[in-house]
């Protein structure tokens, strides 16, 4: 048998050696073409997708940040409603109509009246007031989603980046357990190994590829969840991605906390919330004085001369039947301030503890990165190179050569989950300051 049957062929042929010479060539080299066509490079149709391009994307078009946009529309036309009076009341009355007629035209009189609302000074002002920091809590909760949303892209991203460097890690150890296999079948025919160094090799691909078909299903969740962030299709292809670059440089986690004290919308919110519960309270306080209304007439008499009427009217608030009801607004909007002015500091203590949280996490997966590239990886390839050449003499065993590939191969596989689970931590710390990104994503090889 030849030197680039892979192992499920070798299996084949060591299960039954009394099948024909041709079968097994056949089957060998159908098993051959098949493994070659499992381990070659994965390529991706559909366009490249940056991160900032994705991100730009879901900002552009995710469809609960145009409906966020659209209610904001709504609440940035109430304060001009506030502003403008209430409509008049038109009112026309019969005065005198007797009971021995149907006929309204017998009767001595119409009255014709016409009357407006005034609220007491300084009210409208208010109540504009109020609903102007409504709108500005809603354009504070599309910040605050938008930055949400940012990070799900980026969550989303980072997984199928990572999932997709598995399957690229797993193809390339498939490739490296079929020379393995090779060499355990050389010898073998040459007498000097047992059988199970052969079935050992066919059982780690058979493995590999039960885990290629994990970072498949992987790929392809992360791929509909962003596609669904950009409000595509779930099943859109996506081409090829940018990667994590390996080296970051962050400030300080105190820089960063100021910063996102400066900018986080969160925060933005809790502070507009105590200006609309401060507005609200000297509203509460206005309501104390009273409100006017004046009105006017004609009174039509069909017989005799007509004449004009006025009329002019204000309310009582602080009747006492009536301002215990005020008293109760007051006191409920003044504990309202009371409560937002305290979310503010809950919110504060939160934006610090996510800053500092997620800068750990980041600061942890970057070394644990750096120590993966410069030492784990090199030294469990330089650890599998010897054995390679100790088992060509005898001198290591194929279990430990297969430990020495399993080794290299967890050692590339968490290299590039120590970059996901930084970027991931990025995205995190982006969302707490407030900022849509830190580090730009650049192209990066595995071993540069």
């Amino acid at each position: 048998m030849r030197r680039g049957t892979i192992a499920i062929a070798i299996a084949s042929v060591l299960v039954a050696p009394h099948a024909s010479a041709a079968s097994g060539e056949a089957s060998a080299a159908e098993a051959q073409h098949e493994a070659h066509s499992q381990s070659a490079p994965r390529f991706y149709e559909g366009p490249p997708l940056t991160l900032a391009g994705a991100v730009e994307e879901a900002l552009a078009k995710n469809p609960e940040l145009i409906a966020l946009r659209q209610q904001f529309e709504v609440a940035r036309q109430r304060p001009a409603q506030e502003r403008f009076l209430m409509p008049p009341s038109f009112e026309a009355q019969i005065w005198q109509w007797p009971v021995t007629t149907l006929n309204p035209l017998n009767t001595n009189m119409y009255m014709f009246t016409i009357q407006q609302d005034l609220p007491g000074r300084g009210k409208r002002e208010l109540r504009a007031a109020v609903t102007e920091k409504d709108a500005e809590l809603a354009s504070a909760d599309i910040s605050t989603r938008a930055k949400a949303i940012v990070t799900e892209v980026m969550r989303a991203y980072a997984d199928l980046v990572i999932a997709r460097r598995g399957i690229d890690i797993h193809l390339a150890s498939v490739d490296l357990l079929r020379q393995l296999a090779d060499a355990s079948t050389i010898k073998y025919a040459a007498g000097r190994s047992p059988q199970q160094d052969v079935l050992k090799a066919v059982t780690e691909i058979s493995k590999l590829h039960e885990d290629l078909v994990m970072h498949e299903e992987s790929a392809a969740a992360a791929a509909a969840r962003l596609n669904t962030l950009l409000d595509r299709d779930p099943q859109n292809p996506i081409g090829p991605l940018d990667e994590p670059r390996q080296n970051i440089t962050l400030p300080t986690s105190e820089e960063l906390q100021r910063l996102a004290l400066e900018r986080q919308p969160e925060l933005r919110a809790a502070h507009l919330g105590v200006d609309r519960a401060q507005a609200n309270l000297a509203l509460a306080s206005r309501e104390y004085k009273p409100d006017f209304f004046v009105g006017g007439g004609y009174m039509l008499m069909p017989r005799e001369a007509g004449a004009w009427t006025a009329s002019v009217g204000i309310t009582w608030p602080n009747a006492p039947w009536s301002r215990g009801r005020l008293d109760a607004r007051k006191a409920e909007a003044a504990a309202e301030v009371g409560a937002a002015t305290a979310r503010t500091r809950v919110v504060e203590r939160q934006i610090r503890l996510a800053v500092h949280d997620a800068y750990i996490r980041a600061v942890a997966a970057s070394d644990r990165a750096s120590l993966l590239r410069t030492t784990v990886v090199p030294q469990s390839e330089q650890t599998l190179e010897v054995s390679r050449i100790a088992y060509q003499t005898n001198r290591v065993d194929f279990l430990a050569l297969i430990d020495n590939q399993r080794a290299v191969l967890d050692a590339r596989l968490n290299y590039f989950r120590a970059l996901a689970d930084r970027e991931l931590a990025l995205a995190d710390l982006a969302r707490a300051i407030g900022v849509e990104a830190l580090v730009p994503a650049v192209p990066v090889h595995e071993g540069e």
